[in-house]
């Protein structure tokens, strides 16, 4: 689902546009992580098609770091 959130920045009103499904936000045919617009744009966008999961686990950094380092096993 689309969620928006208003926000004050610099005495100025934004709304944040995302998808609490993980989902990029659409507009114009352009996909979006999140945006960020100021609330008198008036911007409004679909959901698109669901963000990828992260494919490196946490080892997989820790093992490069290591070879990096000249640390390897």
């Amino acid at each position: 689902m689309i969620v928006q959130e208003n926000y004050i920045l610099n005495e100025r009103d934004f709304i944040r546009t995302y998808s609490d499904a993980g989902c990029y936000v659409v507009r114009d045919g352009v996909s979006y992580t999140e945006a960020n617009d100021p609330a008198e744009l008036g911007r409004t966008y679909t959901e698109g098609e669901l963000m990828p999961e992260e494919e490196t686990d946490l080892s997989d950094k820790a093992e490069a770091y290591d070879i990096l380092m000249g640390v390897s096993k």
